[in-house]
């Protein structure tokens, strides 16, 4: 289908007040089919411009003619290989992948809060300035049963450690999970975008899991 992002914001009475873009590496779809495969997920920093216009302006027409009114939206959209944009699935609520938090980190704010303030109040506390890059890695291995090796960790920290913002990695014992966010994560923020996509990159390479 092509490559596959995001588009998320905060809506109140029908007009985005808050936006934001995301990429999958590689898409929902693959990660779910392939319980073995470790992925990411990158917020640039530089959200707005000749890139993401076309996305972004499909996003805006689907939550208008949907009706959608306060709260926060979830676009996913495939770019095709023609360069069009198609709409995966739009919804009111907040993105999965821990895409709030992502957000949160971005712009140095609550968008729980924003969310909730939305919904309850009809009211929003931006703009938020966008000061980061934040990118997430998602950590996870092929086979069954419980953790009995993690490798690669170390050689992380070393490399990207600096950078790493929050984390919950995996431990040996612990049960395999059945969902995509698998059995840890780690979170990277930098001004730089390339600097937070190499670094996540580097992360499902580096940290290896297996089971018993």
């Amino acid at each position: 289908m092509g490559t596959e992002g995001t588009y998320e914001t905060v809506t109140i009475g029908g007009v985005p007040v808050f936006e934001s873009m995301a990429r999958y590496y590689p898409g929902p779809l693959d990660v779910v089919r392939n319980d073995w495969m470790q992925w990411i997920v990158v917020l640039p920093r530089e959200v707005h411009g000749p890139r993401w216009d076309d996305a972004r302006a499909a996003g805006r027409k689907a939550i208008s003619a949907l009706g959608l009114q306060d709260g926060m939206t979830h676009m996913e959209w495939f770019r095709r290989r023609d360069g069009s944009i198609a709409i995966g699935e739009i919804a009111a609520r907040p993105p999965g992948a821990q895409i709030v938090k992502l957000m949160s980190w971005a712009h140095d704010t609550d968008l729980h809060r924003a969310w909730a303030r939305a919904v309850v109040d009809q009211e929003f506390d931006g703009p938020f300035e966008r000061k980061y890059s934040v990118g997430i890695a998602f950590l996870r291995g092929s086979g069954r049963g419980r953790v009995t090796q993690i490798s690669g960790l170390a050689e992380a920290q070393d490399k990207m450690g600096a950078h790493v913002v929050e984390a919950r990695l995996p431990t040996i014992g612990q049960h395999k999970r059945g969902g995509y966010e698998g059995e840890g994560w780690a979170i990277v923020r930098h001004e730089d975008t390339e600097v937070v996509e190499q670094a996540v990159l580097d992360l499902v390479r580096t940290v290896q899991i297996r089971y018993a």
